[in-house]
């Protein structure tokens, strides 16, 4: 007999008890049944990839059988992802002889990476296996190109395949490649706006933001200015919008900036003709004898027809150089409603297309009527493009915010759907459609780049309800990677029907939708997300992604070696997605050098717009040594970066204690600087640096003084106030003649009529004093005597260095003055106001600067003598302002610079290009234009060589020596382009609102 023990185990309460038993055997045991047959699923391979549109792939099912299983096995795939199918759609397997299954995916199928079932059915037998399934396509064209700017018009000249391209965000046009669209040329072209090619195919006829047009040859791309002014109703006009006609002649917008479009630059008050033989402008009238005020010009691509709406609709001839005219109400009916919206012309003008709000109607020369198409949403107003396609089958719509296209069916006159123009966020005020070419490519302006679709493929079909569909929209990622490295996030929501590249890369989709895995780079900066629906529209997400650190760009180039101002480092890769920084600016969790010295207090710049990666930091100079050129390094979490030879330190500065300085002015017959003070003029010698004995004031000047000038001889100089008051009444101008050697004695003479004088003087040739006012006066220093400056609206004078030309600045324009009879030349811009103007040392040029206290920075007006307004100051991305302005701008001995100092620092604009050359930081805070006294004297002087600076600061006089003189600077090479930079809040609107709340907040 055999005694067996049993031994069970319990888990109780954290304790193992162990529970024995025993009983007695009274003869063998059953054996146990034997194991039920079964079987297994075996896949091979484990895992796919499939490519949307192209070749299936195969997976090999075999069955396993154990136990002695010998049947068949019914085998089929679970779920698939949409667009994906398996053929056949189920097998019979038998164990040992494996089946194959097809897996393919449409063109339309969405990126997806996904674990699929493969379950096996036989009786009440089942078993399954996983199949990791990846559906991938190919790396996509880059839909979108960095240029910088902002691009508005554009001609594609065929012959040449290359796209010209207005910018004047950058005051440039832009040649670009119709093959790789990588930028060939940078034309300087100021204020470009609308461009035609004239019919000789090799000149552009470029319109402007200013009082000129542009001819820019092709083969040489040399640029040729034909300024011409005019006004009407009071309010100069620009020169935007142009067509070329066959005959040589031009019909050209004249914008006035007081009207209703005036943020658009498309319409105009007047309509004028240049003939490019004669230069020649002539205007052209309504049938009521009144000026065209029209919205956009449309011609024919043979340059024979032109179409424009105005009082009625007008078809130009090129061979008559004549109008014909319907009503308005002829070519949109009903009655003109909301009114027309725009108008294309066919390629040799036998059908004109007229958009109103709610249709496309089709018309030809006679006007005709062809035929009419409904538009899903209304069309919107003159900022919208309309073109007819190369072969005239098609219109184009161009639609805003977001940037998309309609597409019309010009012969059958219907609505066929939508194409996408935009980038994620879209809101650039400036985006539209620049022109089409023949090879079916559509060329957007948006988000400082270009945007190229495909107008080949189908439109994406109008909704049932006829409304737009709408764009793609990309997910905002905003995600910053180090260098190698990849990363699996979660989207905002989950995406359907939408495939994602990052940088070109095709990027499957996670977990149902919802999440994504970025992959990995080495190479340092931003890419782009592209996003294709099934349609395969595309939508684009500007700099999305970043990898490791890349710094782009330094605020300044000419820096102090001691002081420590305030500058500002841009790039990528500074810190996390900016969702992080949208109301506090923490310190920086990192570290920046410049020169190898450690810069302090760095601070971040958040961005306020998600989507974007772009980082700015905020931070104090580091001392350096004179003549260093200076790298930035940076450091973050996500890796370092240099900016090589970013900035330059200059010679150190003098800063000259004084106090009570109210104006410089540099006498350039004895190379002595003149400081007015209330009571006297201190003079300084630039050798030395030492304050000379001061020019007094006599016992009889007793009054308030706030300006000075330096006849052209030399032999006077003229200090201009207010005699001391002796009544309530206005106190009367006051002038202090001074002999500078001393020779002579002062003397004091006041003027015994009535004069509401504003305080800013200048000398002519003829030795008279001009102060102008509400009356101004004029001072003939010769005799002494005084008489009555009718107003003009001037508040501030200048005069050129020998007194031949003078000129003056009112609320809204500018006027040169005779400096003999004071006879007036005006030229007003409504809604344009100056608080600085300066004279070239010959005359030839003046600028105007708007530098008001309200905001940062600086809009500068340029000027010929003859008053045409040729451009304005452009700033790049990189070195915007952060603080306000300071009375002083100067242009440089030879005129090739503008200097205009701001609070922090000096910028240095090209007067020919109205770009940036340079921009040199203070050691010291420098004296900022006060309102509401009206301040209207220079704070700033230069030395004859320009090359010496001098400045009223904080703690005094600020003596900065340059490295070259200011007509021989080499200009800072600025990256053209930032991406994302519009959406950013520190690089556009009021720009002190942010960054000199910044520059506030830094430890100091």
């Amino acid at each position: 007999m055999t005694r067996w023990k049993t031994f069970h185990t319990f888990a109780f309460a954290g304790f193992w008890v162990l529970v024995t038993g025993c009983g007695a055997g009274t003869g063998s045991t059953n054996p146990p049944p034997p194991p039920a047959p079964s079987f297994t699923l075996s896949l091979s391979p484990v895992g796919i990839t499939v490519a949307p549109g192209g070749a299936g792939q195969t997976v090999q099912v075999s069955v396993v059988g154990q136990n002695g299983f010998a049947g068949s096995v019914s085998v089929t795939i679970g779920t698939l992802p949409s667009g994906v199918t398996a053929s056949p759609s189920s097998l019979s397997i038998a164990a040992g002889a494996p089946e194959t299954f097809m897996l393919s995916a449409s063109s339309a199928a969405q990126l997806v990476q996904e674990s699929i079932s493969v379950n096996g059915v036989s009786g009440s037998l089942t078993a399954n296996a996983s199949l990791q399934l990846t559906i991938s396509g190919t790396a996509i064209a880059d839909p979108f190109h960095t240029i910088g700017g902002s691009l508005v018009h554009g001609f594609y000249d065929e012959s040449r395949q290359l796209l010209f391209a207005t910018n004047p965000g950058l005051n440039e046009l832009d040649v670009i490649s119709g093959k790789d669209f990588t930028v060939q040329a940078r034309v300087s072209v100021p204020q470009p706006w609308g461009i035609d090619q004239m019919a000789d195919g090799n000149t552009l006829v470029i319109g402007t933001q200013a009082q000129e047009i542009i001819t820019v040859n092709e083969d040489t791309l040399s640029v040729t200015q034909h300024p011409y002014s005019t006004e009407v109703n009071g309010s100069a006009l620009f020169f935007p919008m142009v067509v070329a006609m066959a005959n040589g002649k031009v019909l050209v917008i004249g914008h006035g900036t007081n009207i209703d479009c005036d943020d658009i630059f498309e319409c105009g008050q007047a309509l004028y003709e240049w003939n490019s033989s004669t230069g020649a402008f002539a205007s052209l009238e309504s049938t009521a004898n009144q000026p065209l005020a029209t919205v956009g010009l449309a011609r024919s691509a043979d340059h024979k027809w032109a179409a424009f709406a105005s009082d009625q609709f007008y078809l130009y001839s090129s061979d008559t150089d004549g109008l014909t005219t319907v009503p308005l109400n002829t070519v949109n009916p009903p009655d003109n409603t909301y009114g027309v919206r725009g108008y294309a012309l066919s390629a040799d003008g036998s059908k004109i297309a007229v958009a109103s709000a709610n249709e496309v109607s089709f018309f030809d020369r006679s006007f005709a009527f062809l035929g009419s198409a409904p538009l899903p949403q209304p069309f919107q107003d003159a900022r919208s493009a309309i073109q007819f396609s190369a072969d005239g089958s098609g219109l184009y719509l161009e639609y805003a915010l977001p940037l998309w296209i309609e597409e019309i069916d010009a012969t059958n006159y219907t609505a066929l759907g939508v194409l996408s123009g935009s980038v994620d966020p879209d809101g650039d005020n400036l985006e539209r459609l620049l022109t089409t070419d023949a090879e079916g490519r559509a060329y957007f302006g948006i988000d400082e780049g270009l945007r190229i679709t495909d107008l080949t493929q189908p439109p994406v079909p109008n909704s049932a309800n006829n409304n737009n569909p709408g764009p793609p929209i990309c997910p905002a990622l905003a995600a910053v990677l180090p260098l190698g490295a990849s990363q699996q996030v979660s989207l905002p929501s989950p995406v359907n029907n939408l495939n994602i590249y990052v940088g070109g890369t095709p990027v499957p989709l996670l977990q149902a939708g919802t999440e994504i895995k970025i992959p990995a780079s080495s190479v340092a900066g931003p890419v782009d997300v592209e996003c294709v629906d099934n349609y395969g529209d595309m939508s684009v997400a500007v700099a999305g992604v970043s990898y490791g650190v890349d710094p782009l760009a330094f605020s300044a180039n000419l820096l102090p070696p001691s002081g420590n101002p305030t500058a500002y480092l841009f790039g990528f890769g500074f810190y996390g997605p900016p969702e992080l920084f949208y109301t506090t600016n923490p310190p920086f969790q990192g570290s920046v050098s410049i020169g190898g010295q450690l810069a302090t207090g760095a601070m971040t710049l958040g961005s306020e717009q998600y989507g974007t990666v772009l980082g700015a930091l905020a931070f104090h100079i580091p001392n350096g040594s004179p003549g260093e050129s200076a790298s930035v390094r940076i450091s973050s979490s996500f890796g370092s970066g240099t900016l090589a030879s970013a900035a330059t330190y200059y010679p150190a500065p003098t800063i000259v204690p004084a106090t009570g300085l109210l104006q410089l002015l540099y006498d350039s017959h004895r190379n002595l600087l003149y400081a007015l003070k209330s009571t006297e003029v201190d003079v300084l010698n630039p050798a030395s640096l030492q304050w000379q004995s001061p020019l007094q004031f006599p016992a009889a000047a007793t009054g308030t003084y706030n300006s000075m000038a330096l006849s052209p001889d030399g032999t006077q100089l003229v200090v201009a106030g207010l005699a001391a008051p002796q009544s309530a009444l206005q106190p009367p101008p006051q002038f202090i003649v001074l002999d500078p050697d001393g020779g002579s004695p002062a003397s004091v003479l006041t003027y015994s009529g009535v004069a509401n004088v504003s305080g800013s003087i200048a000398i002519t040739e003829f030795n008279t004093v001009v102060e102008p006012g509400d009356p101004g006066l004029v001072l003939d220093l010769s005799t002494a005597a005084f008489s009555p400056l009718p107003n003009f609206g001037g508040s501030v004078v200048r005069a050129s260095a020998d007194g031949s030309h003078l000129y003056s600045i009112a609320n809204g324009g500018a006027a040169s003055i005779d400096p003999s009879t004071y006879a007036v030349q005006s030229q007003y811009f409504v809604q344009m106001f100056w608080t600085d103007l300066a004279v070239s040392a010959d005359g030839s040029q003046i600028a105007t600067v708007d530098a008001p206290p309200s905001s940062a920075g600086d809009n500068v007006g340029l000027f010929d003598s003859s008053l045409h307004y040729l451009n304005t100051n452009v700033y790049p991305d990189f070195s915007p302002p952060d603080d306000t302005g300071v009375l002083g701008a100067t242009f440089s001995p030879g005129g090739k610079v503008l200097v205009v100092p701001l609070g922090d620092s000096i910028e240095f604009w090209d007067t020919a290009q109205g770009t940036l050359l340079a921009r040199l930081m203070t050691p010291e805070e420098l004296h900022a234009l006060v309102y509401p006294e009206g301040a209207v004297v220079p704070m700033v002087a230069l030395d004859p060589t320009g090359q010496t600076i001098y400045a009223i600061s904080a703690s005094g006089l600020t003596v900065i020596k340059l490295p070259s003189p200011l007509d021989q600077v080499s200009p800072v090479q600025w990256p053209p382009a930032l991406p994302g930079a519009k959406k950013q809040p520190w690089l556009h609107g009021p720009i002190s609102s942010r960054m000199a709340a910044m520059r506030a907040k830094l430890p100091k």
